[in-house]
Formats: C-alpha cells, structure tokens, sequence
C-alpha cells in the first residue's frame, strides 16, 4: 500500500513538473522574430519538427549525435575530461541502476530468464553502479569545493540534488548490508525454501551460512567443525540457484563486516525494513524533485543536443535568426533551449 501510494504520488508530481516545463514554450513569448505566433502553431510546429527529424534524411544524423553527444557526451569530454568522467559515472551508474535493479521485474527479467537479484553477476553489477555513482558524486564535490572551479555555482537547488542521489545509493548499499546478516531475513528463507524440519540439519545450514555467507546468527558464531561445514554445504546446494556469495556484492558485504558486531541487534530494532522505507522514499522523492532541479538537463541536454545538431550540423549555439519569419527548427530549437 505504502509503496504504490508512493510511487503514484511521485509520478503525478514528476508528471506536472514536466508538463509545467514544457508548458513554458507555449505560454511565454520565445522572442526572437516569433513574438506574433499563437500557442497553436508553436504546438504545431514543434510537431513538425518532431516528425521532419525523424523521418527524414536527419535521421543518421540524429542517430549519431544521440550515440555521440548524448550517450558518449563528447562534447563534455573535449571541455574537460574531469567533468566528463563526472558526467559518466553519475550518468551511467544512475541509469544502468534504474534500468537493472529498480526496473528489474519489467527489464532485467524479461532478458535473463534465470534472474534473481541475489544472484551474480546481477550482485556485483548492481554495487559496481552504485559505487559509479558515488565515485561520480566524489568527483563533483571535488570540483565545487576543493577546485573551485570557475563559473560553477553551486546553489541550495544543487545541494538537495547531490544529497538525495547520495541517500538513494548509500540507503541501497546499507540496506543490502543488513540483509546480508540479517538472521530474521534468513530465517523466513529457510521456512518458505529449504524444506528442512531436521534439528541437526537446520544448524548445519545456519552454521554453514554463517561461515561462507556472512550471517549474524544470535546463537552461531564459530568456529564450526569441518563436518558441520560440509553437511551444511551439500544442504545449501538447493539454495545456491537462487544464491550466490555475498561477497560479490563488494560494497555491502564490506558495509556488513563492519556492522556485524552489532548485527543481531540492528536487525531485532528492524533496521532493514527502516532502510527499505528510506531508500524507497528518497527515490521516489528524486523523481518527484526532478522537473524542479537541474537533475531535469538528463531530459533536456539531450534534446537541446539532438535540435541543435539535426537542424545546424555545423553550428551548436543558438544564433538570432534575420527573418522575421520563423520555421519549425527555430521553435524546436528554442523549446530544446527553454527547458534546459
């Protein structure tokens, strides 16, 4: 209930930021010898433009510079490498998470047909991103803080994006951190799977998990026996489908060495399920707050790239127009403009 109440309530909001976005080509006067023209031709034509790029022999062009410049963003690379590989990694890791894991039962499942979330290589993938992203982050705050850069400003608007991408990776990785040793979460594994009633057989499993899996259990701690081990092992070959070992998943399982002292505890107070919530809501709160921020240029750069690039190959900045008439690509042109 939470989490669907969630997400629609962020979608409605994300969904009339954009629309509030896009709305402010066909409200405001875009100026430059088009001052005259209705909202309905500026609707029209943006239509045009649309479908002229896309049918038409702009079509390569527009393919490569949506490889190039978007995908690849070589513009940026040609300015300056630091804030490229800053681009990259945020961008990158940010959309292969959304893509892999937060999409995963519309995605990821529908390629891989053996797909579990607690399987590799979808374990280290999944932290490989995240630790893209975080890395990305570092790199920014470097640049704004300890660089200097100049003509970057950074604003109240900037803190809350970096701050609500960093809760939305560090959530995620903490909360696999305590999964990893959570005795409850291994618990309701062993009573829905294993089909293990056995006294001696349920310790040998849990002591085996405890060894290569990196559990906290309450009552296990080891050292263990090698026949013990070895009796847990062959138990565990059911579960090694849909499990593999943690330490796959590098940053959360390093995360959960760390916390292990205090694992039985943390996870008795319901640490998971608070973590889940967290992550859950400052995702939801990153797709709400995006139309709003300057997270927004991931939707518009690539517009304003694509209109700038198919309509002047050889030019990337906007120019005044002459005529006092105004074609299809300059509305097209201004509206990539706007929302950026």
């Amino acid at each position: 209930m939470f989490y669907h109440a969630a997400l629609y309530a962020s979608l409605v909001v994300f969904t009339i930021g954009l629309l509030y976005k896009i709305s402010a080509w066909f409200r405001f006067d875009i100026g430059y010898g088009a001052g005259n023209a209705t909202a309905t031709h500026r609707l029209r034509s943006a239509l045009k433009g649309v479908f002229s790029a896309v049918f038409s022999k702009d079509l390569p062009t527009l393919i490569k510079v949506l490889l190039l410049d978007v995908l690849l963003q070589r513009r940026v690379l040609q300015q300056d490498f630091l804030r490229w590989l800053m681009h990259m990694l945020i961008f990158a890791g940010f959309m292969l998470l959304l893509l892999m894991h937060a999409l995963d039962t519309i995605i990821t499942e529908s390629l891989f047909a053996d797909y579990y979330s607690t399987l590799n290589p979808f374990m280290f993938l999944r932290d490989l991103f995240g630790v893209m992203v975080i890395a990305g982050i570092g790199i920014a705050l470097y640049r704004r803080f300890i660089l200097k850069v100049p003509r970057l400003k950074t604003g109240t608007i900037d803190h809350y994006a970096i701050a609500i991408v960093s809760v939305i990776i560090l959530s995620g990785i903490f909360l696999e951190a305590i999964k990893i040793t959570s005795y409850t979460r291994y618990q309701s594994m062993v009573e829905a799977y294993a089909g293990i009633s056995d006294e001696e057989e349920l310790a040998a499993l849990e002591s085996y998990w405890v060894y290569a899996y990196g559990l906290a259990a309450p009552e296990r701690t080891g050292p263990f026996a090698e026949d013990v081990l070895e009796q847990g092992q062959e138990l565990n070959e059911s579960c090694i489908s849909c499990h593999s070992r943690p330490q796959w998943a590098f940053s959360g399982y390093a995360v959960s060495r760390a916390l292990k002292p205090a694992a039985v505890v943390l996870d008795r107070a319901g640490l998971s399920e608070l973590l889940w919530y967290l992550h859950i809501l400052a995702c939801f709160l990153g797709l709400a707050y995006l139309p709003f921020s300057k997270m927004f240029h991931i939707i518009a750069t690539p517009i304003n790239l694509v209109v700038s690039r198919v309509t002047n190959p050889q030019r990337s900045t906007w120019v005044r127009p002459r005529r006092s008439s105004t074609p299809w690509w300059k509305f097209a042109l201004y509206f990539g403009r706007r929302i950026c």
